[in-house]
């Protein structure tokens, strides 16, 4: 039976004409198509049109005409979105790449802006320094106006500046998007606000400061400086201040790519149990646990290529047992013959001048002094007393500065000796008192450490509880 064929409108093109699809139901995505294919689409639909021009009235448009213009209309749309797309990644991934060297043309212009103001200050011997006049107000308020429009003036100005997430300036709730102006006005006022640096206790733009967990704020030197000291000290690993762990994020970006490697390796070594020195004595460097052989125990020295014995930690034996070594032999001897106590963790050797049995070796792990085990899993007395007797009188006769009537230094001692009982595990709870240095106590030589044995002439930072003396240095990264 025949059939007859389709019947077809004049605005409609034969079955057999061959034309591309561009139905937007099209199973591949709208948004996965190219900058290049939208184009050729659009191409494509400007042909299409061209070829239909004057086949139907003007104002009669047919349906298949109007969806093409419909969906002509959408591919330029998103066609240009694709190019501010593209335009935004590109000056993305520039600035990226940029940012280190328009963090150090900013902390320059900054850094120099405070020069300025500060020689503008110091440069005159005004006796009026401490309360200068109206004039010099004026003058250096002009200065610092002239500095920020320059410093408006540069896409930069604001943009490198490091602000904390927590900071209370900082906007948390959802509204209508700024201007650029309007951040920038902002940046700038957060970079012209100045922070107390906890350490060194100068008074630095904030946008030059980072804000640490315990809200102390360290100006960049100081916190570097931190960083690079304990990469020689390993007491201060893993770094902390006011007994809260420093972020490494918050570390890294101001330190070299050397720096940043020789801090990362030294929390690698303070965090081994059995390390491994290079042999070499000239040498000495720290083996990391992954360059260590697992089946010979071969490790080699990734700076003299020295092979070291991860066992015996001598020379490289090539397979044979491991030699006896007569020093390690005889140090052992000698402190089980003195009574010292060798830690369970690290194998150090300690000794426990006076106070009570609860030994913090330098690893971090804590044992008991008379057995040597593990803290708090022995049946031993928790204090000596008189290893306590000997440690109050060593805080009277430290704190007293001058000889003590026989009386009254016993007064003191007892009183010292019942604090010391009830808080021999003293954990420092609340604010150390600071002790100034005056004439009879702290003496020429001043205040020394007991944590680092550092001498420091102002003051000195002491428990209320335990009557431990520190540092500032120490009361923020060691204890």
């Amino acid at each position: 039976m025949a059939t007859a064929a389709p019947r077809t409108s004049k605005h409609q093109r034969p079955p057999n004409h061959m034309e591309p699809c561009y139905n937007i139901s099209c199973n591949v995505p709208l948004h996965l198509r190219g900058t290049a294919a939208l184009t050729l689409q659009l191409e494509e639909i400007g042909i299409y049109s061209e070829a239909g021009k004057g086949k139907y009235a003007v104002d009669q448009p047919p349906d298949i005409e109007l969806a093409y213009a419909s969906f002509q209309a959408e591919l330029q749309s998103y066609r240009a979105f694709r190019a501010d797309q593209d335009l935004a990644r590109s000056i993305g991934v520039a600035v990226y790449s940029d940012g280190p060297v328009i963090t150090d043309l900013t902390a320059q212009e900054v850094q120099s802006h405070d020069d300025r103001l500060f020689a503008l200050r110091t440069s005159t011997s005004d006796p009026e320094y401490e309360n200068p006049t109206t004039a010099a107000n004026n003058a250096v308020s002009k200065l610092a106006n002239e500095w920020m429009v320059a410093a408006t003036e540069s896409q930069y100005a604001g943009s490198v500046v490091d602000f904390p997430d927590n900071d209370d300036e900082t906007d948390v709730e959802a509204g209508p998007s700024r201007s650029y102006a309007e951040r920038q006005a902002d940046a700038l006022q957060k970079l012209s606000q100045r922070s107390k640096c906890a350490f060194c206790l100068e008074y630095i733009m904030s946008g030059l400061t980072v804000h640490l967990p315990c809200n102390d704020r360290y100006c960049v030197p100081c916190l570097k400086e931190l960083c690079i000291q304990a990469t020689r000290d390993e007491t201060l690993l893993p770094l902390k201040c006011h007994k809260q762990p420093i972020p490494l994020k918050l570390i890294s970006r101001y330190l070299s790519v050397d720096e940043l490697a020789a801090y990362e390796r030294a929390n690698v070594e303070v965090s081994t149990a059995d390390r491994t020195y290079c042999s070499n004595r000239d040498c000495g460097r720290f083996i990391l646990p992954d360059a260590i052989e697992p089946g010979t125990h071969r490790a080699v020295c990734d700076l003299c290529d020295t092979a070291t014995c991860g066992v015996c930690k001598n020379g490289y034996h090539h397979g044979l047992d491991c030699p006896d070594d007569p020093a390690l032999r005889e140090t052992r001897r000698m402190a089980e013959e003195s009574g010292w106590k060798a830690c369970y963790h690290c194998g150090r050797i300690v000794i426990l001048r006076s106070g009570c049995n609860h030994m913090t070796c330098v690893c971090r792990a804590e044992f008991c002094y008379v057995c040597g085990e593990r803290w708090k899993t022995c049946q031993c007395e928790i204090a000596d007393v008189e290893r306590i007797e000997e440690r109050a009188e060593e805080v009277v006769d430290r704190d007293a500065g001058r000889v003590l009537p026989p009386v009254e230094r016993r007064r003191r001692v007892e009183q010292v000796r019942d604090e010391l009982v009830q808080n021999h595990e003293c954990e420092h709870p609340g604010r150390f008192q600071r002790l100034w240095g005056y004439e009879g106590y702290g003496g020429r030589r001043g205040f020394q450490c007991e944590m680092c044995y550092s001498r420091h002439s102002k003051y000195i930072l002491q428990c209320r509880h335990c009557f431990i003396n520190v540092c500032e240095y120490c009361r923020r990264h060691r204890v």
